[in-house]
């Protein structure tokens, strides 16, 4: 999996695959906000979450051995491995699955995605990663379309703790998780480093199931089932995977910032599926949260996109 990050913003452009990278997880990601809110109108979160990272796990780990990967996890990366699935995949995954549910999905992917305001201090200690004029504009901008987008919704945030602080901690949770695979990163391809890390994650969230999830386990309608399908293949295996190769080619504050876009794709999706019309706000805030990827994201003049290394290749 390990690869030479591209120091973007320091003089050298983002590679072209981060980008289209970048491009689809704000789609897919940020569609998959009002999805989840389906599922869990007819499933507790306990089961939803098991069931998901299961089916995603086995998924992925299937992929991996049908594409010849590595799948052996190397001597002494255990420790490492099963750290980064804690803060990834299990304090994530619990933590934004009680927000969304107690929240309206495209507010909770708002303070989900309030995880830049975390990862970047924490990768200038813990990484050394330098904070650029760029990088800064950038947070500033995509901050400012954050609260425009939360707006009137302050108050019912407040009126909604248990909701609010849960996506606090799942947005905490995901920036310790991102700093730790770049700090002690495994020898492993993205493909079979995601499998592996929501195995083991999901491990605590289905003990988390049979304790505390009840025995009212039921079928879902067609369309929660089609929502189902969707946060599986195409939010967890896809949407992960993504994400653990942009975490090897970009810095973490690069990747962070650059996140931000997903959710302005989950409050416009949440208005298509769930019937809502977006307002000047929402508009304002796509147009801010755009400024602050191009300034982010766009190589200064006269650089040019750096060629793949070998190393980074194969990071599949």
């Amino acid at each position: 999996m390990s690869s030479t990050p591209v120091p973007a913003g320091t003089g050298h452009a983002i590679p072209r695959r981060a980008l289209w990278l970048l491009a689809a997880l704000s789609l897919f990601w940020g569609a998959n906000w009002p999805m989840m809110k389906i599922v869990l109108a007819e499933w507790n979160v306990w089961h939803f979450r098991t069931v998901s990272l299961v089916l995603g796990a086995a998924s992925l780990l299937l992929l991996a051995r049908a594409l010849h990967l590595p799948l052996k996890v190397p001597a002494g990366q255990w420790g490492r491995l099963c750290v980064a699935a804690a803060f990834n995949i299990t304090a994530w995954q619990m933590f934004s699955g009680v927000g969304v549910s107690l929240l309206a999905s495209g507010r909770a992917s708002i303070i989900g995605y309030t995880m830049p305001l975390w990862v970047v201090p924490l990768s200038m200690w813990l990484l050394n990663e330098p904070m650029t004029k760029r990088k800064i504009a950038g947070l500033a901008l995509g901050f400012s379309g954050l609260l425009l987008l939360i707006g009137d919704d302050l108050v019912r945030l407040q009126q909604a703790p248990l909701g609010t602080l849960s996506m606090l901690a799942a947005a905490l949770s995901w920036s310790i998780g991102i700093v730790v695979i770049k700090r002690y990163p495994v020898d492993l391809p993205a493909t079979s480093l995601t499998g592996w890390m929501m195995a083991v994650g999901s491990v605590p969230v289905a003990l988390g199931a049979i304790l505390f999830g009840g025995t009212d386990f039921h079928g879902l309608s067609v369309r929660s089932l089609l929502a189902l399908v969707y946060v599986i293949f195409v939010a967890m295996v896809f949407c992960h995977w993504a994400f653990m190769r942009l975490v090897t080619l970009l810095p973490a504050t690069i990747t962070g910032i650059s996140s931000l876009m997903v959710p302005v794709v989950g409050v416009f999706s949440g208005m298509l599926v769930l019937g809502e019309q977006p307002g000047a706000a929402e508009w304002a805030a796509l147009v801010l949260i755009l400024a602050a990827l191009g300034v982010v994201l766009l190589p200064s003049r006269g650089v040019s996109v750096p060629s793949p290394s070998p190393t980074a290749a194969k990071g599949d």
